[in-house]
């Protein structure tokens, strides 16, 4: 698939990067070339105003001293501005040359008419002719020259950017030329990628359609069959990945109605385990009160009757639990006069083997069900007084971590097995020899029941440690 895209995307991403260059580099063309002559017009067009402006006005002063008027200083003024920007426009060779003119014979012509003799004199009117005449032989002509220089300049630029436009136009074609046959350059490549990918598919479905079933299909591609025979394929790939499915689940509810079956003997099995052994002993007093000339059943024999009564009875109520659990009945507790109840009530057990127990608490308020917390924690004490018979320490210690209560029961005897720690609590996996298996499988549940976690691990200074995880109770806003 990764390949299939590759071959797929290279060309086509070549192609356009190519038709986006081109496109580009003749946009940049198109720009440059429209900002170039866009600026040689602009000053073309205001170098003629500047020359167009000048003639008006020295065809006014003309017109004035043809007549006589010698009031023509403010002309004289407005003529050298129009000087200067003719002058300012002038970028090339030729119109440097004319405003170089332009500038000489004004000059004179100012000269000459700031040296006219006084009114009174013959020779007055005589050199304002003269001088009128300058004016319009070397300025005014040459003011001309420079209109017309700009009017063939704003022609050749017309005719330059009429020329860059038909450029255009054709390189526009020839890309849209371009596009098309590239186009159809890679829809013929991507054609045959897609064709000799949907065989490629084809196949891989017809294999793994194969391998759904029981015996091995031959694979044979005959024609293009393409999209619609491969939709076809598929649907049936899918139906047999449907009955695949079901068959599947049919096992699966099959080998879990095995497992409960397998659990319920395995539960009868200990059910008849613990309650054999009670049953025989009970059996044999009976017998021997039966016997003729037998001795009557005496105190202390009905007192092991009794006994062996009440660890049956035990036995079955532990099965219940497991069985069927009771609901937690959820009050406030203080947890730290419960543990000092639960390490009373195994007191006299642990003088009895040289355990010293501790508990070091701090006070902690839970809701929660009393009674089922004081089960759980007598059988983690009780298993840690099994795990140390010929004496040995039990820590109890009680601390708030955040939102949460710990308590953790720790020990110093041989610790647990490493094969046993994965079945910990798992229900009839046990390592002692009367026991059923199912303490800690249902103190597990009791703590989640009440929304936290039971957890053990290994001392690294020898021993056990079973930690308890229960939420607290937060105090409310009043």
């Amino acid at each position: 698939m990764n390949a299939f895209r590759w071959q797929f995307v290279w060309p086509v991403a070549l192609g356009t990067l190519c038709l986006v260059g081109l496109c580009a580099f003749t946009a940049v063309s198109l720009f440059h070339e429209q900002a170039t002559i866009t600026g040689v017009l602009r000053e073309n067009v205001s170098s003629r105003r500047a020359a167009s402006d000048l003639r008006a006005t020295l065809n006014t002063l003309v017109a004035l001293e043809a007549h006589q008027v010698e009031a023509v200083s403010e002309l004289h003024t407005r003529a050298a501005g129009q000087l200067g920007d003719v002058r300012r426009f002038a970028n090339t060779p030729r119109e440097r040359e004319l405003s170089t003119k332009l500038d000489g014979g004004f000059a004179a012509y100012l000269h000459a008419w700031q040296s006219l003799p006084p009114k009174g004199d013959p020779a007055h009117a005589a050199r304002v002719t003269a001088a009128s005449d300058f004016l319009e032989a070397n300025v005014l002509l040459v003011c001309r020259d420079v209109e017309a220089f700009n009017d063939e300049r704003v022609e050749e630029t017309t005719l330059q950017h009429e020329r860059v436009l038909n450029q255009l136009a054709w390189g526009m074609a020839v890309v849209g030329a371009l596009g098309a046959i590239a186009g159809v350059v890679f829809g013929y490549g991507v054609a045959r990628v897609v064709s000799r990918s949907l065989r490629q598919l084809r196949v891989q479905v017809r294999d793994a359609a194969g391998k759904i079933g029981p015996e091995p299909t031959e694979i044979v591609l005959t024609g293009e069959a393409g999209f619609g025979g491969l939709q076809n394929e598929l649907e049936d790939l899918t139906a047999r990945i449907e009955g695949v499915v079901q068959q599947l689940h049919d096992r699966e509810r099959e080998v879990i109605r095995a497992e409960q079956l397998a659990a319920v003997g395995q539960l009868a099995a200990g059910v008849g385990h613990e309650l054999r052994n009670p049953l025989t002993s009970i059996k044999m007093l009976v017998q021997t009160g039966l016997e003729p000339g037998g001795a009557a059943l005496t105190a202390e024999d009905l007192a092991i009757i009794e006994s062996e009564v009440r660890r049956m009875e035990r036995s079955l109520q532990t099965f219940l639990d497991f069985a069927r659990p009771p609901q937690p009945e959820r009050r406030s507790v203080e947890l730290q006069p419960l543990l000092e109840g639960v390490l009373g009530l195994i007191r006299g057990r642990a003088e009895k083997q040289r355990v010293a127990a501790r508990l070091r608490a701090e006070p902690l308020t839970l809701t929660a069900d009393a009674g089922q917390l004081q089960q759980v924690f007598v059988n983690l004490v009780l298993n840690a007084l099994d795990a140390m018979p010929g004496g040995g320490e039990l820590a109890v210690a009680v601390r708030r971590s955040d939102r949460w209560a710990e308590v953790e029961v720790a020990d110093t005897g041989p610790g647990v097995a490493r094969e046993m720690m994965a079945r910990l609590f798992e229900p009839f996996a046990s390592t002692k020899d009367t026991g059923l298996g199912l303490g800690l499988v249902i103190s597990k549940r009791i703590v989640e029941d009440h929304g936290g976690t039971l957890g053990a691990a290994n001392r690294p200074t020898g021993g056990a440690c079973f930690f308890v995880r229960l939420p607290i109770d937060e105090p409310r806003d009043s």
